[in-house]
């Protein structure tokens, strides 16, 4: 399958950053905005007051084809899901539609498929420690439009390509977003306010580009942060009051352009990282630059 390639060639690219010496500047890139797909299929509906809607988020997708869409009416959902199907699982209102976690995990997991997830409130009440989206071995996944409460990974993604995470809330979890063996993933306009721990936006072992565009990151231990990573974009994202903004470790070709570092810059803004760690044990200081740093902030929403 596309993932299992993928990470063959994440393999390869580990290998390659241990032994990478410099940082050279990377290219001016095209984006790619890739467009929300329409289902086509049948719709099925969980709540309401429909005769034969469904009670349960997992009983509508078990009983959804390919191209389908589970549309779910407003209200309170105590279970957990598993997404395995190419659908769409979409809520009334982000606002209004909640998803608690029941299983020591995670609260949505969606597995070896392209689906689209938008508009719930995903949130554990009891358990900390489990994730609130976790997505593995997918492609062209669209997380769109969600709120994320109190999870340990508010959306892990690992071995999956042309992502898009994009206008989510993700509040008072221990890491924000954390990518592991990805490519092509898009995060933009997600709002990240953390509680003093973790990441807000992590980027590991990725050796095709990635993009963190247009996010507001806040009170985080680190506000962004890439290990072993190639080519990857940061654009015009707001950093604020995180412990340490920013910080990379054996990353190369990194672009760091435009972004807001807590206040007014007109000089230049120093990233700080270090080559090393893993198999090469030795670690030495290194920096990036956001040469053009924002004045201000940008207008973000989530």
């Amino acid at each position: 399958s596309r993932p299992q390639v993928l990470q063959k060639y994440m393999t390869l690219g580990a290998i390659l950053l241990f032994i990478g010496t410099c940082v050279i500047p990377s290219t001016a890139y095209d984006m790619e905005r890739l467009s929300m797909p329409t289902s086509k299929g049948t719709w099925l509906y969980v709540g309401g007051s429909g005769l034969e809607n469904y009670t349960r988020i997992q009983d509508a997708i078990d009983n959804a084809s390919e191209g389908d869409t589970v549309y779910v009416y407003s209200g309170w959902y105590n279970e957990s899901i598993d997404i395995k199907k190419s659908i769409v699982v979409c809520g009334e209102d982000r606002n209004t539609t909640f998803i608690v976690g029941e299983n020591q995990s995670e609260i949505v997991h969606i597995d070896e498929t392209s689906a689209d997830f938008k508009s719930f409130t995903v949130e554990s009440r009891y358990n900390e420690f489990i994730n609130g989206i976790y997505i593995s071995d997918c492609w062209s996944v669209n997380i769109s439009e969600n709120n994320v409460k109190n999870c340990e990974y508010g959306i892990l993604i690992t071995s999956s390509e042309s992502l898009i995470i994009s206008n989510n809330t993700i509040l008072d979890c221990s890491s924000g977003i954390v990518n592991v063996i990805t490519g092509n993933v898009t995060i933009t306009q997600n709002r990240i306010d953390g509680n003093g721990k973790g990441s807000g936006i992590e980027i590991q072992a990725a050796m095709f580009k990635n993009y963190i565009i247009r996010n507001s990151i806040t009170n985080n231990t680190v506000g962004i942060n890439l290990l072993f990573t190639l080519f990857t974009v940061v654009q015009e994202n707001n950093l604020l009051e995180n412990q340490l903004p920013a910080y990379f470790t054996s990353s190369f070709f990194s672009k760091w352009q435009q972004n807001y570092w807590n206040k007014t810059r007109i000089l230049p803004k120093i990233i700080p990282g270090q080559f090393g760690g893993m198999i090469i044990h030795k670690r030495i200081p290194f920096v990036n630059f956001d040469w053009k740093p924002a004045r201000e902030p940008y207008d973000i929403r989530g």
